[in-house]
């Protein structure tokens, strides 16, 4: 899960040259959005194929983050940041 979220906010942050559209659509509703800025839509699937993919996996562990590690200026600092999330929620 760890390099599935670095991989996203690489792409959502255009610091890798693959279009994130083809991936990802970006939420279009702005009443529900909690959270932060950058929410994701999750599709609706009803194959196992389309369920355990990338784009699909992600998305709900994408948007569950809080402001401050999707906001990050570097990967390094996401990594940072997502790894001490983790730390404080496992103890």
């Amino acid at each position: 899960m760890r390099g599935d979220l670095i991989e996203m906010y690489k792409m959502l942050t255009r610091k890798e040259k693959v279009d994130y559209r083809q991936f990802f659509q970006p939420a279009t509703t702005q009443y529900s959005l909690r959270g932060h800025s950058v929410k994701l839509y999750v599709e609706r699937c009803h194959l196992n194929c389309q369920k355990y993919s990338f784009s699909h996996r992600s998305v709900t562990h994408w948007n569950d983050l809080p402001q401050e590690i999707v906001d990050t200026p570097s990967v390094n600092a996401f990594k940072n940041r997502l790894d001490k999330m983790w730390a404080d929620v496992s103890t």
